[in-house]
C-alpha cells in the first residue's frame, strides 16, 4: 500500500506541475483512474446482467434443492458454467477500487501535510502568499476541510498532532518540531488573526462537545453534501433493480448499504481535506456517467439481439 500511495502521489504531483492547481489536478487524476478501471467495470456489468437473467432459474434450483445444500451447489455451478457466468467477477472492481481509495487517501494526506508544512515555513520566513493555500472555487484552502467549522489555516493551539514523519519527504522530525514551535509562538498568532484562525463568533455546548464557528471559515460544506448525494445515486445505479434478485436478507443488506455509504461519505469528506473530498465527489460523478453509458450500451445490444431473434423466427 505504501508503494501504491507513493506512486499515486508522484502522479498527482506530476499533473499539478503542468496544471498548477491541485483542485483541477485532482479532477483530472480522478478521470484517469476511472478510465483505467473502465474495462473491469464493463466486465462486471456484463456479469451482473447475466446473473439477473438467470435469476428465475436460480430461484427454481433453490426451491427444488432447499433441503440439499450440497446438491444445490453442484447445480448452481453447472448453471454458471452453462451460462458462462463468474459469480465473483462482479466483486472484482470493488476489490480493486477499495485499495486504490485508501491508497489515494494516504497519498493526498501526505500531499496536504507537505504543503501545510511548506506554507507554514514560508510564514516563518516572511515569504508566504495566499496562493500557497491553493484556493479552489469557493474553498479558500484545498488542504483544509470544506466546512464552516474549519479554519483556513491551522487554528491557534493546533500543534498538528495528525502530521507524522514520512521518509523521503519534507516531513522530517526536525522540520515538524520547528514548525510546531512556530505554531505555539506569538508570531503565528499575529498571522492567524488575519485568517480568523484564533477567534470564534460562537461557542456553545452541544451535547458533549463544544460547537465552534471560526470568524473566517474555509468552505460551505458543499463537497461533503455532494459526496453523499453522488454516492447515493451511484449506489442505486450499481444495485440490481430486480426485486426478485437475491433473498430477503440480501435485499435488506443492499438497502442498508445504499444509505450507509452516503452517510459515511459525508462524514469522511467533512473530516478530511477539501482535496480528498473533491476526489470522492468526482470519482462518484465519473462512475455515474460511466454506469449510465454502460447501461445504454448493453441495453442497445440487448435490443439488437431481440430484433435479430424476431427476424429469425418464422
Amino acid at each position: 500500500m505504501n508503494f501504491i500511495s507513493a506512486f499515486l502521489k508522484d502522479v498527482l504531483d506530476m499533473i499539478n506541475s503542468f496544471i498548477g492547481s491541485y483542485g483541477w489536478s485532482v479532477i483530472l487524476f480522478t478521470l484517469l483512474i476511472r478510465l483505467v478501471l473502465m474495462p473491469l467495470d464493463i466486465k462486471s456489468r456484463r456479469s451482473m446482467m447475466r446473473m439477473n437473467q438467470v435469476q428465475p432459474q436460480m430461484a427454481a434450483l433453490q426451491k427444488k434443492y432447499a433441503n440439499d445444500k450440497e446438491k444445490l451447489n453442484v447445480k448452481m455451478n453447472e448453471l454458471y458454467r452453462k451460462e458462462k457466468i463468474n459469480p465473483l467477477s462482479g466483486c472484482l472492481p470493488m476489490l480493486i477500487q477499495l485499495p486504490v481509495l485508501w491508497a489515494m487517501f494516504e497519498a493526498m494526506r501526505v500531499v496536504a501535510n507537505e504543503h501545510t508544512i511548506t506554507y507554514l515555513q514560508a510564514m516563518m520566513n516572511g515569504t508566504f502568499t495566499p496562493d500557497m493555500l491553493q484556493p479552489f472555487l469557493w474553498i479558500k484552502s484545498i488542504f483544509q476541510p470544506d466546512s464552516f467549522l474549519s479554519t483556513i489555516i491551522p487554528a491557534v493551539g493546533d500543534q498538528l498532532q495528525h502530521i507524522t514523519p514520512v521518509s523521503g519527504t519534507i516531513l522530517t522530525e526536525d522540520t515538524l518540531r520547528v514548525v510546531k514551535e512556530f505554531l505555539a509562538g506569538d508570531a503565528y498568532k499575529a498571522i492567524a488573526a488575519q485568517y480568523g484562525a484564533n477567534a470564534y463568533v460562537l461557542q456553545t455546548k452541544m451535547l458533549f462537545w463544544d460547537f465552534n464557528i471560526p470568524l473566517q471559515f474555509n468552505g460551505w460544506f458543499i463537497l461533503p453534501l455532494l459526496a453523499g448525494g453522488s454516492q447515493l445515486i451511484s449506489s442505486r445505479l450499481l444495485t440490481p433493480s430486480n426485486p426478485a434478485a437475491g433473498n430477503e436478507t440480501q435485499q435488506q443488506t443492499n438497502k442498508m448499504m445504499q444509505w450507509f455509504f452516503p452517510l459515511f461519505s459525508i462524514w469522511i469528506c467533512a473530516s478530511y481535506t477539501a482535496a480528498f473530498a473533491l476526489y470522492w465527489v468526482f470519482i462518484n460523478v465519473f462512475q455515474i456517467l460511466q454506469q449510465l453509458f454502460i447501461n445504454w450500451y448493453f441495453n442497445k445490444k440487448k435490443l439488437a439481439a431481440n430484433s435479430e431473434e424476431e427476424v429469425i423466427k418464422p
